[in-house]
């Protein structure tokens, strides 16, 4: 009853996007250091939920901590969770590389399992965000996704215009190894404004410098 009282609200949490429909290609100038996914016909809808409030987190952080302490007091026997299976099932591959825009439901399971993201998808109350989880069959040093955010053009609400494009770098990951990337712009929440046009790059070599994510705003909107 926790754990379903704990997922519940994540859910209040997230400000992302719902995929509808997904195609990845190869880009032909692909560098041997590099592998690169495309999805130039994505096009997603972007559901607003109600976020957490301040005393809400704070009661999930102390019940967190107190679960945490009386775990420590039990001696238990380690467990060696599975692996996942590889490939991975509802993944477009291309390449080696493979890519999904998660559920709502894997998303809230993702964040469930690793604290530091329920930090990060902090900002996701107020700003426009997108989310990827990928994976390769090879290691990759770092990750870079590129992606555009859209939204109704301020002279004509009706016609939808990119707002900028946004640059996320995250570290990398060992192969056959899941990672969850939040594409977080700086764009306010508002009816109709997404991340899409989603690139995922993979680098086995370079500097990757600061991890993050870099928005260029476009002039005209």
């Amino acid at each position: 009853m926790k754990n379903q009282g704990l997922n519940h609200s994540f859910t209040h949490l997230l400000t992302l996007l719902f995929l509808a429909s997904f195609t990845l290609t190869t880009s032909a100038t692909a560098l041997p250091q590099r592998e690169v996914l495309s999805t130039p016909n994505l096009q997603a809808v972007q559901e607003q939920a109600s976020a957490l409030t301040k005393k809400e987190l704070e009661a999930q952080k102390k019940a967190k901590a107190k679960k945490k302490a009386a775990a420590k007091k039990k001696r238990v026997n380690p467990q060696i969770s599975p692996s996942p299976k590889w490939p991975p099932k509802g993944f477009k591959a291309a390449d080696g590389l493979f890519a999904k825009i998660p559920t709502k439901r894997e998303l809230t399971g993702l964040i469930s399992a690793k604290p530091a993201l329920l930090e990060e998808i902090q900002a996701c109350q107020d700003f426009a965000c997108g989310s990827i989880v990928v994976a390769s069959e090879k290691a990759c040093l770092w990750w870079e996704v590129l992606s555009t955010v859209s939204g109704p053009k301020l002279s004509d609400s009706a016609t939808i215009t990119s707002y900028g494009s946004l640059q996320t770098k995250k570290t990398g990951s060992a192969p056959r190894t899941q990672k969850i990337i939040l594409l977080i712009s700086p764009e306010p929440v508002a009816e109709n404004v997404t991340v899409g046009n989603i690139n995922v790059v993979c680098h086995r070599s370079g500097k990757k410098g600061k991890s993050g994510n870099f928005y260029l705003r476009f002039e005209e909107r």
